[in-house]
């Protein structure tokens, strides 16, 4: 029995007695899979985002019908925050879609230079098949951006051997019990460089895995790759839990999206393999919010004029909004222009299509202090700056609004719709919210 409904469904969807109990088993599991940190959240970006507050499925009894004395639940309703994925319990599935499917696949393609066969967008991703085809396509780019990015990990290893030549130090104990009647050799102990560690283990084994899949056309490239790292004596990872004891530093910091990603896919197999292989699906999140921060991101550096700059602070960490380092803040984008930050710009995955003069039907009110303290922080006194939320939907009007106390600083909501049915008209989209965005650069 599976329950397929889209992501960010605030309206919830109905299901009735004789499937309800099962599924809100499934969902019972995955809230306390959830909250106990243990369920499998893709992240496409080299921090972890540990501000998770919204579960992806929870669900509410509508009504009870009695049946022999006992109250069984005769309707509930699920609903789904901004999520999409699947999850499997008992025999029964959680799957949650992109409420966005016809254009789902381009912004996969343009956050994480993917690239993606025509009419990839129509897939359905309900099935097992694509289930692994998504998966194996964020592992592509993850993996691609790491050996464009970062080097290729290498690591100090103690070698320990009886040799001609002389080399690091003696290991007296094991020279002595391996050469006493042979003066020409010697039994040292030193570092060696190698390839063989915990990342290129990784990378070998989700190859593996992934290709025995039935999607190694979509990875096909590897393969020259993971015969190299053979060639390097780099073997198979043990256990999964070894990529947890991954030590980044700066130049292997590009790998963590791949390894998390890994990891998801090697728990899988693992859990497959104990079960003897019934439940060949993986189970996986994505959060959609994450996506179309990094979409709204490459599109602004992308397109805006070279006199501005474009980033993100949480490329690495986040600034400390109080000294000693304490409270760090992280909004999504900046834009700066000779140094000095013009505009924050916070990409919000949500249902805002007015700034509203109150919460109620508008822009909520800690989203509200958020940006006030962003433009707070960034903002420098006698200069402008501007906060602005992005949402995915159609905006009555670009709102923009001074503060009272400070005419230097303005907010406001300029979206970019993405409800489209074709690509020409996203593209249309973009280019008048890039327009917008430049505008308002300009009257600071």
């Amino acid at each position: 029995m599976s329950l397929i409904i889209e992501d960010s469904n605030l309206n919830g969807v109905e299901v009735y007695y004789n499937q309800s109990a099962g599924l809100m088993r499934a969902v019972d599991e995955l809230q306390k899979q959830y909250r106990d940190g243990t369920l499998d959240i893709v992240n496409l970006q080299s921090y972890s985002t540990n501000g998770h507050t919204d579960c992806p499925i929870w669900y509410e009894i509508q009504s009870y019908t009695t049946k022999r004395s006992t109250p069984v639940v005769d309707q509930c309703k699920f609903y789904t925050s901004h999520y999409i994925g699947r999850f499997s319990f008992n025999g029964y599935s959680i799957i949650i879609n992109p409420r966005y499917g016809n254009i789902f696949s381009y912004l996969i393609s343009y956050a994480t230079n993917l690239y993606l066969p025509l009419g990839s967008s129509n897939l359905e991703y309900n099935t097992t098949s694509n289930s692994y085809w998504l998966i194996a396509l964020i592992w592509k780019a993850l993996l691609n951006k790491a050996l464009t990015v970062g080097q290729i990990p290498r690591e100090y290893k103690t070698v320990q051997k009886n040799q001609k030549h002389f080399k690091g130090h003696l290991n007296i104990s094991k020279h002595i019990h391996s050469n006493l009647c042979n003066a020409s050799r010697f039994f040292c102990s030193y570092k060696k460089l190698s390839m063989d560690n915990a990342i290129n283990q990784t990378i070998r084994a989700v190859y593996k895995v992934l290709k025995g899949k039935g999607v190694g056309t979509i990875i096909g490239e590897f393969e020259a790759y993971d015969k190299y790292l053979e060639s390097m004596g780099v073997g198979s990872i043990d256990n999964v839990n070894q990529i947890e004891s991954i030590k980044y530093t700066r130049l292997n910091d590009a790998y963590r999206p791949v390894m998390l990603l890994s990891k998801t896919i090697l728990s899988n197999q693992r859990a497959q393999s104990v079960d003897g292989g019934q439940n060949s699906d993986i189970s996986y999140f994505i959060d959609i919010a994450e996506l179309w921060e990094i979409y709204l991101l490459r599109l602004l550096q992308n397109n805006l004029p070279s006199e501005y700059k474009v980033f993100s602070p949480n490329s690495l960490r986040g600034e400390s909004l109080l000294d000693n380092d304490m409270r760090e803040i992280r909004p999504d984008i900046l834009i700066s222009k000779n140094g000095v930050v013009e505009m924050v710009i916070d990409a919000k995955y949500k249902h805002y299509n007015n700034f509203g003069a109150t919460s109620t039907f508008g822009i909520q009110r800690e989203d509200l202090y958020q940006m006030t303290t962003y433009l707070y922080h960034y903002g420098e006194e006698n200069r402008n700056i501007v906060g602005i939320f992005t949402a995915p939907i159609e905006c009555c009007d670009n709102d923009i609004h001074t503060y009272r106390n400070n005419r230097n600083h303005k907010i406001g909501l300029v979206n970019l719709d993405i409800t489209k049915d074709s690509i020409e008209s996203i593209h249309l989209a973009e280019k008048k919210y890039i327009e917008t965005i430049i505008n308002l650069l300009g009257s600071n």
